[in-house]
């Protein structure tokens, strides 16, 4: 059995475990920091000594996450570095990351082309390259789920289910703008107001989030964890499903 350490009060801006067990390690990086840039919430997978880095970041906060990463796992044994898409806040420290670890980006195909613009000449070489219907890859102890969620809000999104941890890493899904930084939920119904917004202006359709509810909500999850905003516990979860079964957002709001 491993053991679940997301407790209320824990700090943004440091790092901290989230599960354990004998053979693999979920990490927070300690990225949110606060201010007027936009935080990210990157996360570390270390199984049978293989490592996954989830949504690195940008290259101002490279140096905190690689001291953070290092205290886990060698950097040079950081097998893959996922993007969920190519924004700045969520790749923008690619480069300095490849030079560090040799590691392959996972990415969906569409945004392969885009790579060159970080300075890979041979994209196709840096790459694992996902399809649309995703992919599920067997990553040491566990098996890693990338779940379609195209829209929300890139057209190339996938959510990730850890099936050793039971986490579902979720990207642009359940972000929120938060006036004070915490990276565990607490008072749900509050931070659904921190959540409204954002996802109102950034999500296209419902029927978007509607189809990766259909994927998602059969999963037995210990907890969403977003790109944006704060963890949410199990407590929590079938809640914020619902939200997001009965939010109208983009072109619905806009009609």
């Amino acid at each position: 059995m491993g053991e679940y350490l997301i407790e209320p009060g824990l700090d943004p801006r440091k790092d901290h475990v989230l599960y354990r067990d004998d053979e693999h390690l979920v990490v927070y990086l300690g990225t949110q920091e606060g201010g007027d840039d936009v935080d990210v919430n990157s996360y570390l997978i270390v199984s049978r000594g293989r490592g996954i880095l989830i949504d690195p970041g940008g290259y101002k906060i490279f140096s905190k996450v690689l001291a953070n990463v290092s205290k886990y796992i060698d950097p040079r044994d950081i097998e893959y570095v996922y993007i969920c898409h190519q924004d700045p806040d969520v790749a923008g420290s690619l480069p300095l990351w490849r030079e560090v670890s040799n590691s392959k980006i996972i990415v969906h195909w569409l945004w392969t082309r885009f790579l060159p613009h970080f300075g890979f000449e041979d994209a196709d070489s840096v790459t694992y390259q996902l399809p649309d219907e995703g992919e599920a890859i067997h990553f040491g102890a566990t098996i890693l789920e990338f779940i379609p969620a195209h829209f929300l809000h890139s057209p190339g999104h996938f959510t990730i289910y850890d099936h050793r941890s039971k986490f579902l890493f979720t990207g642009d899904i359940g972000i929120a703008l938060l006036d004070e930084p915490y990276i565990v939920v607490e008072n749900m119904e509050r931070h659904i107001q921190a959540m409204r917004p954002v996802h109102e202006r950034l999500m296209p359709t419902s029927a978007a989030i509607k189809l990766w509810l259909g994927r998602v909500r059969y999963l037995d999850v210990e907890a969403i964890l977003p790109q944006h905003g704060a963890i949410i516990p199990k407590q929590h979860v079938k809640r914020f499903f619902d939200f997001l079964e009965n939010l109208k957002v983009g072109i619905d709001v806009m009609r």
